[in-house]
């Protein structure tokens, strides 16, 4: 299949047009050994890929150096171009047009925003500009599809042309009757230090390119107008003041957003999958069978389908604010202070909705640029408090203050608070770690570049949430399933045989006169996640811990919120009241010092260890996909852990 690459600059309704064309038979992956994302799809006989935005072939940053590679390729190759040009900065990005048009490359123009230009009353002679270009140009308004079927139609003629080559012969020398390309070495190779050739080729391309323009739409700077609205604006959302408060309510809305809303749907799902427990249970006769669909295959589905409502609210949050342009002011809003810990206004929205669910919160920092700022965000991230900790928070918090004030401030609400800043802290601070200690390059300066503000393109935000959705579970979901199953293996089988566990069980009983451990919490503790618990026994005892926590730990390893319901099994509370779980734990004793089991210490332990312990398969498995590699999340989990075990081992000797 043949290959069509759309480039353009950022901002030029690039990704709109690729929507438009592919519909949702869209691919997305990432560039081999790099996090930068690789959308591709098809039209007619091409496979088109939409490269990263980009302002020049000079740019140094990862996701310009992708497109430039691979338009280097192209000449190689003589695949087509289709490049997009914002037409209200329409001499802006001709400039870029230019660089790419002096390779030689077979290409087609299309200048979007036809609406805008109209409303503005900009005219542009198409005809004169496509003679002077050597190239076919259409005119095309990416909101409602105007124009799409004249570029259908073009791809399909293979209509795309070799244009002119507009600056190149400044650089053509004769050397023995030979043309010598002096532009393309300089492009392909990096520039020497102190060379002014970037600097120079801009003012060069500027000039030509201004004059192009000004014979083809002299009436171009009517767009001014419809630049000023924009900036009339930013007085207010940019203000140090008043821009501040309202970036705030913004974030406000969007955590509340994916925190609150996701939670009505996300109910609906776990009803759902309860509901299909219980018909599973009841209408699959074999009972192997029906264990394995009832604790391993439908929670395995439901740990993937469950985060579905929270990934979808927050790219339609996210797509919102960046076509309607406001998240590039929120980006520079927050950028100075981030600054202080090695990161820039791109990672504020991925922490913030971090408080939500790591995973959406991970998938989002695909908006940061800088690759070692976006690793360090990815690494890093998992440290904030996720909405998975709060079973855990609220539980072991309520044990030890069991008797809170009445009013509407308390100790209980301090304490889950004072947990909440730990997350923010050490996030930063171990992302400003990991930024320093990342080899790589890194550019200091972080640039940004306002576009006006716009109504969103609504079928740009849903492609958008679909497809990065449907990602989320096919790759992400594999991994998290695959691994529930083995957690549902080990929980439910024993190496010792079914009439010893009947015997000893029913030994148990005749001991404990209450009979009060149940069948099934007597099964856990021979089974094989029992043995492990009992083999790490030794290792998690000096923080407080027995093997029935140990136990809760592990199988918590697939999700944080699941050792509520490990510990509930644990010691056979057969509600899941979170009361009476409460209860039992309170009044669990250890059979060493006769003390309770969920002192004070214990839990103010395993609080210090939820705070930093990866305790999400889901939170790696999107790490892996991410970064294309398992040594990035291996060695999360391995100094998440490190940290989680000193925490909690200085926790449980605090003099309280």
């Amino acid at each position: 299949m043949k290959q069509l690459a759309l480039v353009g600059k950022p901002n030029s309704g690039k990704s709109s047009l690729f929507n438009l064309l592919t519909g949702l038979n869209q691919k997305i992956g990432n560039y081999s050994g790099v996090t930068v994302e690789r959308k591709t799809g098809k039209i007619l006989d091409f496979e088109i890929i939409d490269l990263p935005g980009i302002k020049s072939l000079k740019s140094v940053t990862l996701d310009e150096k992708i497109s430039k590679d691979e338009i280097i390729k192209y000449v190689d190759t003589q695949s087509p171009i289709l490049f997009v040009a914002n037409g209200m900065h329409l001499e802006d990005n001709l400039v870029l047009f230019s660089e790419i048009a002096d390779l030689q490359v077979p290409m087609m123009v299309v200048i979007n925003f036809k609406d805008d230009l109209e409303k503005n009353k900009i005219l542009i002679d198409i005809d004169k500009l496509s003679d002077q270009l050597a190239c076919p140009i259409m005119l095309m308004n990416s909101r409602n599809g105007e124009g799409l079927d004249q570029i259908v139609d073009c791809i399909r003629k293979n209509g795309f042309k070799i244009p002119n080559a507009i600056c190149r012969s400044l650089y053509d020398n004769l050397e023995n009757g030979e043309v010598i390309n002096d532009y393309y070495s300089k492009i392909t190779k990096p520039v020497p230090v102190g060379d002014n050739f970037v600097q120079d080729d801009f003012y060069k391309r500027q000039r030509v390119i201004s004059s192009i323009v000004g014979s083809v739409a002299p009436n171009i700077d009517n767009g001014q107008s419809f630049l000023k609205r924009s900036k009339k604006w930013d007085h207010i959302l940019l203000h140090p003041i008043f821009g501040i408060v309202f970036f705030l309510a913004v974030m406000m809305i969007v955590f509340q957003s994916v925190f609150f809303l996701s939670s009505f749907p996300m109910d609906w799902i776990d009803e759902g999958f309860g509901v299909a427990n219980r018909w599973a249970r009841n209408n699959i006769s074999n009972e192997w069978w029906s264990d394995l669909i009832v604790d391993g295959v439908l929670p395995g589905m439901g740990g993937v389908l469950i985060f579905i409502p929270q990934i979808s609210i927050l790219f339609f949050i996210l797509s919102i604010l960046e076509h309607s342009g406001y998240l590039s002011r929120i980006s520079y809003i927050s950028n100075r202070f981030l600054s202080n810990f090695n990161l820039s206004g791109q990672s504020v929205i991925p922490l913030m909705s971090s408080w939500a669910c790591a995973i959406p919160a991970i998938m989002g920092s695909r908006v940061i640029n800088n690759p070692k700022e976006r690793l360090a965000i990815i690494f890093a991230t998992p440290l904030m408090t996720c909405s998975a900790r709060l079973p855990v928070y609220t539980i072991l918090i309520s044990i030890m203050v069991p008797d809170p004030s009445r009013s509407f401030f308390n100790i209980q609400g301090v304490l889950l608070l004072g947990l909440y800043l730990i997350g923010v802290i050490s996030t930063l601070l171990i992302a400003k770690f990991v930024n320093k200690r990342t080899k790589g390059e890194s550019s200091n300066i972080w640039s940004l570049e306002l576009p006006v503000y716009r109504i969103p393109n609504w079928r740009n935000v849903f492609t958008t949430v679909y497809i990065k959705t449907k990602s989320f579970v096919v790759e992400a979901g594999k991994v998290i399933f695959f691994v529930s199953i083995v957690l549902w293996f080990i929980a439910s089988y024993s190496p010792k045989s079914d009439e010893f566990l009947e015997q000893a069980y029913q030994s148990s009983l005749q001991e404990n006169k209450n009979g009060s451990i149940s069948k099934d919490a007597f099964d856990l503790e021979y089974s094989y996640a029992g043995y492990l618990g009992k083999i790490i026994e030794p290792v998690i005892e000096p923080l407080g811990y027995d093997w029935k926590i140990g136990i809760a730990l592990i199988t918590s390893f697939a999700a944080r919120e699941v050792f509520v319901g490990s510990i509930s099994t644990i010691y056979s509370v057969g509600s899941e009241d979170d009361s009476l779980i409460k209860v039992r734990l309170q009044n669990e004793m250890n059979p060493v010092t006769g003390e309770p089991r969920f002192n004070t210490s214990t839990c103010i332990s395993l609080l210090f260890f939820y705070v930093f312990a990866l305790q999400c398969m889901s939170t790696m498995a999107i790490v892996r996909k991410e970064t294309g590699s398992w040594k990035y999340p291996i060695l999360q989990f391995i100094v998440m852990f490190i940290m989680a075990y000193v925490a909690a081992f200085i926790g449980f000797r605090l003099p309280i």
